[in-house]
């Protein structure tokens, strides 16, 4: 499978990098990053219209598009990868709502999973989340999303807590109200509020939790990530799914079957 990575610069760029370095079907044969370092390896590119030249021009040999960089590059890859007919996993999280629609509108010309957690882990957690829903929920438990991550992580609340969010609320049929932390003073808290919380500090790689409670008991659920290579895997398992899928929206579940 021949990849055109973005972001191939980052930490979780090199990451990726390293892990298909030791593939035997695998490879990187084009990238997009920040710094203007030039790889000897392969054909690198700090702009998209740059990228673009090289595509009319070589029309290179590339399978799918694996993006690793921020929110803000995203509606650049995601017209990118439209206008070349490019399978695409958007592994970044933060995205506006515009380009949100823009993600929905190109799959429907090509196949994309749009990922806000690549790790095989917490996509099965979210599928525990929304089966403690279904049954707590109703049964007047509270329920509360931790996250914690390092200090340089510039979206908050998480993409992955925003995800379990959406678990939990495909499991009510009422509206959820959400609070961003709390402050200042409380009468009462509904019981259709859920309360996101969220740390920045350090070298955490990452940690999520979510918390069902009432007068009597306590549940928690809690997924740490201690390296960034989970988050790799997860998304080169999903590059292998995409590269012969049908267009359309997928996530993680679809890849996992579940």
């Amino acid at each position: 499978m021949n990849i055109l990575l973005v972001g191939a610069s980052g930490a979780m760029g090199q990451t990726l990098w390293q892990l298909i370095h030791r593939s035997q079907s695998d490879q990187v044969v084009l990238a997009v990053q920040h710094e203007k370092e030039d790889n000897p390896l392969i054909p690198t590119f700090n702009t998209f219209e740059a990228l673009d030249i090289y595509f009319a021009n070589e029309k290179p040999d590339v399978d799918i598009m694996i993006d690793f960089s921020s929110a803000a590059l995203s509606e650049a890859v995601v017209n990118f990868a439209n206008k070349y007919q490019l399978p695409l996993v958007l592994a970044t999280t933060g995205q506006t709502e515009a380009v949100e629609e823009l993600i929905n509108e190109a799959s429907k010309n090509i196949p994309v999973i749009n990922a806000h957690n690549t790790s095989i882990g917490i996509n099965v957690m979210q599928k525990a989340v929304q089966l403690l829903t279904n049954y707590l929920y109703p049964l007047d438990y509270d329920i509360e999303i931790m996250e914690k991550h390092h200090r340089y992580k510039k979206d908050s609340p998480s993409g992955t807590a925003l995800m379990l969010l959406d678990s939990i609320q495909s499991q009510v049929k009422e509206d959820i109200q959400t609070q961003n932390g709390r402050q200042g003073h409380y009468d009462d808290r509904p019981h259709h509020e859920v309360g996101i919380h969220a740390i920045r500090t350090g070298d955490i790689v990452g940690e999520h939790t979510v918390i069902f409670a009432n007068n009597n008991e306590e549940i928690e659920i809690t997924h740490r990530a201690y390296d960034k290579r989970l988050f790799a895997l997860g998304a080169l398992k999903g590059a292998h799914f995409l590269v012969d899928a049908k267009a359309g929206l997928y996530d993680m579940s679809d890849v996992l079957d579940l």
